[in-house]
């Protein structure tokens, strides 16, 4: 009997299991290191986690592993900034990288699956009130950071390209929007945000920078409920809480023209549910009304409970985001500053 697993066998067996194990691995051998940073492992391992920024750490949730299995279902990564006692936001995800804002000023880049992470070049000047958002143009490598300034309707804009902010002036507004949440997805090349006070979608084309609104098919209740903006089979979607334990899912097709594509009831409590992100495969990221973080399955009706206290945060600053771990470096994301350091 051979004394050997193939190669290709073991690579079958180790690309399902979770992040933990695989990072240890990598120290086994120098062999074994090259055989799990292959960019074919990891296009066959395809495996997503949940990225939770609270308090000062990162929390990764792998939703893949049973709930009881706590050593490997959440995993605290390290912070990518020395200073440690700030609040951290992930404002958008590419590729395996996810663009972290720290306080109001500072960018980095960051792999959570390395830990590898690299610091963007500061904005222009320091600006607390404001909406973000990373996307991109016509293509991937027109790589854009927006950050959309609330009390006048200006951006900032980072391109990585040219390695460089600018600022953009737009007279469409005149007046203060009030964002229900400052991240905007990221959907077929255009970044979406709540303006509350004004019961609208603000939408923004990453290519030409161009502002305009839509409308939303429901009321928003600010002050009690979240309406969290997602994703569905590349369609822009909105999960509206109608109670404390019910909510609808809507989604447009087309522009300005939305559809309820299901509704669901959790049980009642006098202590309301908050969703906090729309997730693949109809799956809801919330807070129970124990503050307990959960991830509610739609189809199964059912829902695992994580080991994370929600007691005492802000959820309207909370911001989580589904990625695909990958071994990519955030430089090569800065090719100009590749360029530049040779």
């Amino acid at each position: 009997m051979a004394d050997f697993i193939p190669d290709d066998v073991l690579c079958n067996i180790i690309a399902r299991l979770p992040a933990k194990p695989l990072l240890r691995f990598r120290c086994v051998s120098k062999y074994w290191n090259h055989m799990l940073t292959e960019p074919n492992f990891m296009k066959l391992r395809s495996r997503k986690a949940i990225i939770l920024p609270l308090h000062n750490t990162f929390h990764l949730i792998d939703d893949n592993v049973p709930t009881d299995d706590t050593s490997n279902s959440l995993v605290k990564r390290c912070h990518p900034f020395a200073d440690r006692n700030g609040q951290i936001n992930v404002i958008g995800t590419l590729n395996g990288i996810v663009v972290v804002r720290f306080y109001a000023n500072a960018f980095k880049l960051y792999n959570p699956f390395t830990g590898v992470s690299e610091l963007l070049p500061f904005p222009p000047f320091f600006f607390k009130q404001a909406a973000y958002g990373f996307g991109y143009g016509p293509t991937p490598d027109d790589l854009k950071i927006i950050r959309f300034r609330q009390s006048d309707t200006d951006f900032d804009v980072y391109n990585f390209r040219e390695n460089s902010w600018s600022s953009l002036s737009t007279s469409k507004y005149n007046i203060w929007i009030k964002f229900e949440q400052e991240v905007g997805p990221f959907i077929n090349g255009s970044l979406y945000w709540i303006a509350y006070n004004r019961n609208v979608l603000i939408a923004v084309n990453v290519k030409d920078l161009v502002l305009s609104e839509i409308c939303l098919p429901f009321k928003i209740n600010r002050g009690w409920y979240l309406n969290p903006l997602a994703t569905i089979n590349g369609c822009l979607c909105s999960l509206n809480q109608i109670t404390a334990s019910k909510f609808n899912m809507w989604v447009m097709k087309e522009r300005d023209q939305w559809s309820k594509i299901y509704s669901f009831e959790l049980p009642l409590n006098e202590i309301p549910y908050h969703a906090l992100r729309i997730l693949d495969g109809r799956r809801i990221l919330m807070v129970d009304p124990s503050k307990n973080l959960i991830i509610y399955d739609t189809l199964k009706k059912s829902y695992k409970t994580f080991d994370i206290s929600m007691k005492g945060v802000h959820l309207w600053g909370v911001h989580a985001f589904e990625y695909v771990e990958s071994l990519i470096s955030p430089l090569d994301m800065c090719s100009p500053r590749l360029e530049q350091r040779r």
